[in-house]
């Protein structure tokens, strides 16, 4: 009795261990990026020797594909567990299932991270590429019928609903990547759905006059210089080797993606490629260069219009929807690929910076249309700022091709006016 206590003693103390270190690795993958973490990164933050992290885990790709794995479970048990409930009112539905999906998010987090690009690291077996395609239909199935229920329950019809389920979906499983560590997953989940289900604006102009307003007329000026110029097309190694590390780094994440990576993309030769480009720093350099600065010269225009803070939002969100659709592989990359932005010089630090001069204004407009009256209070301006923000980063295009005017008329209904609201 006493060796078999002490051997279900030691298979314990193996199992609390292979926890440790695969919580372990799993904040070193969200904090500093899967490519960018080693074995030995893993074993120095657990306590022990390298060597002994191979009686738990062959490979860090065994351990990233074990969250993956964890993840999909996860995600399979959270739809079942959605599907059994007993039948309620639409919005509770929807309330509950984003704050499921939220709360699942983020501790889940490093597996959402390695999921948010479609490609996975260079080297990597076919296990990884597997746990790579996660999908969950039936959590897509929860989706729809609890959005589509709100389609009885007071939803304006104008209201695009597929929208308004992609935002939900989109948001809701990737709110670790878009939010704090720190943050509350219920308190932000119940944010997100009072953003959508309710509005930001307390008494939203109509169309005609937001058409009208020199806030959107100054946005669409900006993106129609932006449209007339364009892209050019790849006219000698230097723009291919570019365009590649743009498709490339929106694939994998700028960390995931060698520079060799580059090179095969473009169809040049390591050599070819370095007389071409400095570095892969300079690669992303120049490609965030004019994406930033047309970011920067829209939100400079809509602001010295000081259009009322309605007005104002709807402009923004019509550059927003300009900028996801016309340049989605730089919104990829900056959406996901923000790993130690804050703390680190670089590219990414850079337009980060950027950035957050962009949301300083965004604040001011929050904090103008609280005390106008004329924006709802979901919370404070800082935060309503960031809810706002990150639904307009959802990458609206990708749900069935949808067109600038359709994603932008959505975005009017849902974050201004609000699905619920009475018309």
């Amino acid at each position: 009795m006493t060796a078999s206590l002490s051997r279900a003693s030691e298979v314990a103390l193996g199992g609390s261990r292979a926890d440790a270190v695969r919580q372990t690795a799993a904040r070193l993958f969200e904090a500093a990026g899967y490519t960018a973490t080693t074995m030995n990164d893993i074993a120095d933050a657990v306590g022990v020797l390298p060597g002994s992290l191979y009686h738990h885990f062959r490979s860090k790709e065994d351990i990233a594909v074990d969250l993956l794995t964890s993840l999909g479970h996860a995600l399979d048990e959270l739809s079942a567990a959605a599907a059994h409930r007993p039948e309620t009112d639409a919005e509770t539905s929807v309330r509950r299932l984003t704050a499921d999906v939220v709360t699942l998010s983020f501790r889940h987090a490093a597996a959402v991270h390695l999921r948010a690009h479609e490609a996975p690291p260079t080297v990597s077996t076919d296990r990884f590429r597997e746990a790579m395609r996660l999908q969950s239909p039936a959590l897509e199935r929860a989706w729809r019928q609890a959005v589509g229920s709100l389609a009885t329950a007071g939803a304006a019809p104008s209201v695009d609903l597929g929208l308004l389920r992609f935002a939900f979906q989109h948001l809701s499983f990737y709110a670790s990547s878009y939010y704090p560590s720190v943050t509350n997953p219920r308190t932000l989940a119940n944010h997100i759905c009072d953003v959508l289900l309710n509005g930001l604006a307390l008494d939203c102009p109509d169309d005609q006059r937001l058409d009208r307003s020199a806030a959107l007329k100054a946005a669409t000026d900006a993106v129609a210089g932006s449209r007339r110029s364009g892209r050019a097309v790849p006219s000698g190694d230097r723009e291919a080797i570019i365009a590649a590390a743009r498709a490339e780094f929106a694939r994998r994440g700028y960390e995931a993606t060698t520079i060799r990576d580059v090179a095969n993309a473009a169809g040049v030769r390591m050599g070819t490629l370095y007389r071409r480009i400095e570095s892969k720093e300079a690669l992303l350099t120049e490609i965030l260069g004019s994406y930033g600065a047309l970011f920067e010269q829209a939100f400079r225009a809509i602001v010295a219009e000081g259009s009322s803070a309605p007005e104002s939002l709807d402009a923004v969100a019509r550059v927003f929807v300009y900028m996801n659709r016309r340049y989605p592989e730089e919104g990829r990359i900056v959406r996901y690929g923000w790993s130690r932005r804050e703390t680190t010089t670089g590219p990414l630090h850079d337009y980060y910076i950027a950035t957050e001069q962009r949301f300083a204004e965004l604040r001011k407009i929050m904090r103008r249309g609280f005390g106008s009256g004329q924006l709802r209070r979901v919370a404070d301006p800082v935060e309503t700022a960031l809810h706002f923000r990150s639904l307009l980063w959802a990458p609206y295009h990708e749900h069935a091709r949808t067109s600038e005017a359709r994603a932008h008329g959505f975005l009017r209904e849902a974050l201004l006016r609000g699905v619920l609201s009475p018309r």
